[in-house]
């Protein structure tokens, strides 16, 4: 599976397309408890209906952001010299950066927490 660079002695895995925007792994995706979906409460007739009991949850939301160039050349150096994926060094950055935030765990208004529960389910095929 694994085949050596051409350019490099780093060694490049042989992915699809799937798998370099959401990552390999080793495993089935684990849905995350319920307990970590934002709350949607009930804020009237216009309000956003929850998801059906089946819906599945995402096992990533691919998103954009921009950084400066030294940040991302910096990011992308510590990432090869790590032997580490982007997205496990996104998570774990921001994990530790969200630890002592309190707003952070402040639950979302009913309105915006249903647009980003959106987000987090699974679409049908």
């Amino acid at each position: 599976m694994a085949k050596p660079s051409m350019t490099g002695t780093r060694t490049r895995l042989a992915v699809s397309a799937d798998e370099l925007i959401y990552g390999i792994e080793s495993s089935p995706p684990v849905a995350p408890p319920p307990a970590t979906l934002p709350p949607v409460a009930s804020a009237g007739p216009g309000a956003a209906a929850a998801p059906e009991p089946a819906a599945q949850l995402v096992s990533r939301v691919v998103f954009t952001n921009q950084l400066k160039p030294d940040v991302y050349r910096e990011l992308r150096q510590y990432e090869y010299w790590a032997h580490m994926e982007l997205h496990e060094i996104l998570h774990e950055a921001i994990v530790a950066y969200l630890a002592d935030k309190p707003e952070a765990k402040q639950e979302l208004p009913p309105k915006v927490a249903a647009k980003l529960l959106q987000k987090l389910v699974r679409k049908a095929d």
